[in-house]
């Protein structure tokens, strides 16, 4: 018997597959995907993973284009299918393409990161997350080491069972959950009273702690993607701004009112309990000490000296990124809200405004006009004063010219109890410092003292580092062996700086 009703199994699966491949189709051209399909893709992945080793993550273009160009033989082995239709970049008859524009190149395909960074008078460049996740998606093939291990099944179940426990609420079923804990932990203390020592395999050992370390080395990967995600971010906001529709009113009046929406959104506030957590001084204290002890285990000697060497600052390694990330968080949310303060936005929205005016009409006359048809206006040339470039002396970037004499002191340390005399004796804003940190705190999450002088200038000059100082030793958490620079304007007009220990408001200062 049969019939001509439709399958619908049938449809909704191939719908399902249909859309699969559609989402596919648009994958493929993500800069991942475009750079694993490349001929040249094992040449280009083997030089930025040696031009861009684990110390450096940031390059300026001299010195990339120099280390590229030392790898230069391997990328004119063949003839190069990978390059632009445009002929002044294919290099024939020069004999293949420069480095200069193999990194430009690279710039344009997204394997490579260009970045503008006030600091440095070159212009810098980084590996884009679509490389990052090339290189480990390789590095994956090359190890040839399964995921479906023992360690990472346990690693999942005990997250389960601390997520059920945490997120209870039946009060008799945490108390039995907590007796169950107590009894095995009573159970583990009378074996090992008895002398019952019960270690895992060194084999097992090593797996598990690979694994952690696998998903530590992890970590460091997602902060080009938090960057990128949170500059996402603040694009779209400038959109519902300029937005002639949507909740562009309400977005108006959170940024006004001091409203730190790049960190409420979901990317920032991720971040932000990640950073916060990798900044706690007692919670990182302890964890090293933890590392420091696995790392004098007998098994953890048949780690690689890389792995080693990974394991020792698996920490350390994550705080400047982590903070590059803050940076920029930080200053995203310093121009979004100068855009919006300075009323640059209605201009910016005149302006589109005028643009989708001028493109309505033209799309209005598209069906009537031929596009061959001429178009009955004449243009004057303007007249200029023309003079030769010769006439103007350019500035060379790289010469900062002749600095200032600098007066040198000796550096001398200051005691909590002459921090509090100099505040006693020579009347410092307490008060106003107390809610200049609170201000700036309240913002982005967290502050330094250089971030508040950056943001409150020292009204008081020096006495206010002082104050700042006096108020850090009390409600600040140090980070051990770290400094910062703080700069600040003198009473006379004249700019100074100094070097500081490195405090964080992590909480608001309480009003005395």
């Amino acid at each position: 018997m049969t019939t001509t009703e439709p399958n619908r199994w049938t449809d909704r699966r191939s719908d399902a597959v249909s859309a699969r491949k559609e989402t596919y189709e648009q994958l493929r051209r993500a800069s991942t995907w475009r750079l694993l399909a490349a001929t040249k893709a094992p040449a280009v992945l083997a030089i930025l993973q040696a031009t861009f080793p684990a110390g450096d993550r940031r390059l300026p273009r001299s010195e990339l284009v120099a280390r590229v160009g030392a790898h230069l033989p391997l990328l004119h082995d063949d003839q190069d299918d990978d390059a632009p239709e445009d002929p002044d970049l294919t290099g024939e008859g020069r004999g293949g393409r420069s480095a200069g524009e193999y990194v430009d190149g690279w710039v344009r395909e997204g394997y490579l990161t260009r970045r503008d960074d006030p600091q440095h008078t070159e212009t810098t460049f980084e590996p884009s997350p679509a490389t990052i996740d090339a290189i480990q998606f390789i590095a994956s093939l090359e190890e040839h080491r399964p995921t479906t291990t023992q360690s990472r099944l346990q690693l999942v179940v005990q997250q389960f069972e601390r997520l059920a426990q945490e997120t209870e609420t039946d009060r008799d079923v945490r108390l039995a959950d907590l007796q169950r804990r107590r009894e095995r932990i009573e159970a583990e203390i009378r074996d090992l009273a008895e002398g019952e020592l019960m270690l895992p395999s060194p084999e097992a050992s090593t797996d598990k702690l690979r694994d952690i370390l696998q998903i530590a080395t992890e970590l460091s990967g997602d902060f080009l993607q938090y960057r990128e995600d949170l500059r996402a971010v603040d694009l779209h906001l400038r959109e519902q701004i300029l937005s002639p529709e949507g909740s562009r009113g309400e977005i108006l009046e959170q940024l006004l009112a001091g409203d730190d929406l790049l960190g409420q959104s979901s990317v920032g506030r991720t971040f932000t309990a990640f950073f916060r957590m990798l900044n706690d001084p007692a919670r990182t204290r302890t964890t090293q000490d933890l590392v420091d002890r696995l790392l004098e285990r007998d098994f953890s000697r048949s780690l690689g000296r890389d792995e080693r060497e990974k394991l020792a600052g698996v920490f350390s390694d994550l705080y400047e990124p982590a903070q590059e990330v803050l940076d920029v968080k930080t200053e995203l949310y310093r121009s979004l809200a100068r855009f919006v303060r300075s009323q640059d936005f209605r201009q910016h929205r005149v302006l589109l405004e005028t643009l989708q005016e001028a493109q309505g009409l033209a799309l209005a006359q598209k069906d009537e006009v031929a596009t061959r048809a001429p178009f009955p206006l004449e243009l004057d040339l303007s007249r200029v004063l023309l003079s030769s470039v010769s006439q103007h002396r350019l500035k060379d970037p790289t010469d900062p010219g002749a600095p200032a004499e600098a007066e040198v002191h000796d550096a001398t340390a200051l005691s909590v109890e002459v921090l509090q005399d100099l505040v006693r004796t020579h009347d410092i804003d307490i008060v106003g410092l107390t809610a200049d940190i609170n201000d700036v705190r309240g913002r982005s999450g967290q502050a330094s003292l250089g971030d508040v002088l950056r943001e409150r200038p020292a009204a008081q000059g020096l006495a206010s580092v002082i104050g700042l100082m006096f108020l850090a030793t009390h409600h600040a958490r140090e980070r051990e062996g770290s400094t910062e620079v703080v700069s600040w304007r003198e009473l006379d007009g004249k700019d100074y700086a100094a070097k500081v220990p490195a405090f964080y408001f992590l909480e608001d200062v309480p009003v005395e």
